[in-house]
């Protein structure tokens, strides 16, 4: 299965919410494949390409990444290619089950979303809002 076209059969209503039916039944292929996560890159690359669309809160894509520990690299590499606010969820969701030791990598990870110029504006705020409430600052 190429799972980038699979993922690029997913339509959009006017209000750019996805089809999350769809999304499901995308999972739902793939669940039954022997190298599902083989997955995760072109999921990532979908949520880089669908930065400004809602995908889910958090979705049956991200659900489906973070069933396992084996995405961290991955995710990393999408947040330097193209931040999102539903990538910079993920690494929220991270820090708050993470030893303090992998804290600090993570926030070094927010700082340069930040400086990040494929990074849009909402995802800029949103690793700064991040960054400070896993600081203890907000």
């Amino acid at each position: 299965m190429d799972f980038e076209i699979e993922l690029n059969k997913v339509k959009f209503d006017e209000y750019d919410e996805a089809d999350l039916e769809m999304l499901y039944e995308f999972i739902e292929r793939i669940e039954k494949l022997p190298n599902k996560r083989d997955a995760i890159p072109a999921i990532f690359n979908f949520m880089e390409e669908s930065h400004d669309k809602e995908l889910g809160s958090p979705g049956p894509l991200v659900h489906f990444v973070e069933e396992k520990n084996d995405y961290h690299k991955a995710l990393k590499e999408s947040l330097t290619r193209k931040p999102t606010v539903l990538t910079l969820w993920m690494v929220n969701r991270i820090i708050n089950g993470v030893s303090e030791a992998d804290k600090i990598d993570w926030f070094s990870t927010l700082e340069t979303v930040s400086s990040n110029e494929s990074a849009d504006e909402m995802a800029k705020a949103e690793a700064k809002r991040y960054l400070e409430y896993q600081r203890g600052e907000i």
